[in-house]
């Protein structure tokens, strides 16, 4: 175990020095690991409330503790915004504090997110392992790329849920739309698919939330002549948390993206793994040309969900916060196949094939056919590489351990937060990005081939998403979010 001296250290090698910005004066809740509570059934708050806990409070001396919380985690909603403090239980660390705090918020975000969409607590819901279509798979709250930047520009309407004819004959209740075009198997800047150890093509998707959408119709943004024709700045609405005045500005969620990773599940062969999977019948369509050379036809999948990313723009973070999870199985850490701990099983990891390559791309063609199998034996031999000093790993470890322990026996004990990154200097003059911290994040499943500390070529998602920009001629910043490049 490292002292915290050493901890202070390495967190600023890796954070860097810079400026310390004024955050709200709380924390959110760390709670004591145990077992699972026992909440009360149908409380879930919607998508669209503010949950402003904080996880550390003032004891009589004005030190700072664990907040005592009564409720569980499990039922406090989506925050609207961050609440961190830079003073906290890491001494004399004020960035270590402030990740730990934006950790929190990210677990408390992903519990909001994943809960069932009828309004249960998360792990109530009627499949194995407790698991529910979730609130962001619920049209009502969230709608993917695909039916918002229509074929022809059409004009998007919320609610509208698309399904092609071809799957029609195929469709039942609370099966989802899978469009698949390139960014459906190809991982961003074309930079090569995912192929489990089963041989399938892992699957991504991208959605928006209500205030997003709404920004993007407003401002006529889901189509090319509303871009050339749109001459304001690109500011998607923020975050904002209540106020205790009663003249403060009102809680609003701000503009949320949500990307996520499948793997494709045998419902024989994989049946005695669906409780370890948030899982969905999901309707794969091939529109055909140009989008893919099979088509149109639509096909029947259960997914796996493997990994599961959040942008969400706040008030003291314009440059949006970006949170990213995996699911336990995905694959090992290096340090994990040097010392030979391997699990029996990884959805993208081999431990029998020693000689096989790590972390390269497939041969090509890349070009997925209605089976979604790869056309050879070549299977995805993946690894984590940290971006991360051990102590801030340890501590992001320290914090899973205590969200997992509440959502034990449930499917989704099975997923661990990565980290936070989040703009450590939001009003910087000089840095557009504000400083991110940390400087890297990488989801195997979502970054597979840019992990790494290499400037300008591993991933890092405000710095990638700063270069992201509208169809406008000349081109203009799309505020962080490469989705109004996909417009038609």
């Amino acid at each position: 175990m490292r002292d915290r001296g050493s901890l202070s250290v390495e967190v600023m090698v890796v954070l860097g020095l810079v400026a310390l910005i004024v955050w709200s004066t709380s924390s959110f809740a760390q709670q004591t690991p145990g077992s699972r509570p026992n909440p009360p059934r149908d409380i879930n708050p919607p998508v669209t409330s503010c949950n402003v806990t904080a996880d550390t409070i003032a004891d009589k001396s004005g030190n700072l503790i664990p907040n005592p919380i009564k409720e569980t985690p499990l039922t406090l909603g989506q925050p609207c915004q961050q609440v961190v403090n830079g003073r906290g239980l890491v001494k004399d660390n004020i960035l270590a504090n402030r990740q730990r705090g934006f950790d929190f918020y990210s677990w408390l975000t992903f519990i909001a997110l994943n809960s069932p969409a009828d309004g249960k607590t998360i792990g109530q819901g009627p499949r194995p392992g407790g698991d529910a279509l979730t609130k962001w798979e619920d049209l009502t709250n969230y709608r993917p790329l695909a039916d918002v930047m229509l074929p022809k520009g059409s004009k998007p309407t919320w609610g509208t849920r698309i399904v092609p004819p071809q799957c029609r004959r195929l469709d039942g209740p609370n099966k989802i739309v899978f469009k698949l075009g390139e960014e459906a198997f190809n991982q961003p800047f074309k930079s090569g698919p995912l192929i489990d150890q089963d041989g399938n093509y892992a699957l991504f998707d991208i959605l928006m939330n209500r205030p997003m959408f709404d920004f993007i119709l407003k401002n006529g943004l889901y189509n090319k002549p509303g871009q050339e024709k749109f001459n304001g700045k690109i500011e998607f609405p923020s975050g904002n948390n209540p106020g205790d005045d009663p003249n403060a500005e009102p809680g609003r969620m701000g503009a949320i993206m949500v990307k996520v990773s499948w793997r494709i599940l045998d419902p024989d062969k994989d049946k005695g793994l669906l409780h370890q999977f948030h899982t969905a019948d999901a309707l794969i369509y091939f529109p055909g040309p140009p989008a893919t050379k099979t088509g149109p036809l639509c096909v029947e999948k259960k997914l796996g969900l493997i990994g599961f990313h959040v942008a969400h723009k706040t008030k003291f973070a314009p440059q949006w916060v970006w949170t990213s999870f995996e699911h336990v199985s995905n694959v090992p850490d290096q340090a994990d196949v040097d010392s030979g701990e391997l699990l029996p099983r990884y959805n993208f990891y081999n431990p029998a094939c020693k000689g096989c390559a790590v972390n390269q791309t497939p041969p090509t063609p890349w070009d997925p056919d209605a089976s979604l199998k790869f056309h050879s034996g070549y299977r995805s031999q993946v690894t984590r590489v940290h971006m991360l000093p051990e102590p801030v790993i340890d501590e992001v470890k320290k914090l899973n351990d205590q969200f997992r322990a509440f959502l034990k026996d449930t499917v989704w004990e099975n997923y661990i937060l990565l980290t936070t990154q989040w703009p450590s200097d939001f009003a910087s003059k000089t840095d557009p990005t504000g400083a991110p911290a940390p400087t890297y994040l990488a989801n195997t499943t979502l970054e597979t081939y840019s992990q790494g500390r290499t400037p300008l070529a591993s991933s890092s998602c405000m710095a990638c998403h700063n270069n992201a920009t509208t169809q406008h001629v000349p081109a203009t910043s799309s505020d962080f979010t490469f989705i109004l490049e996909k417009a038609h």
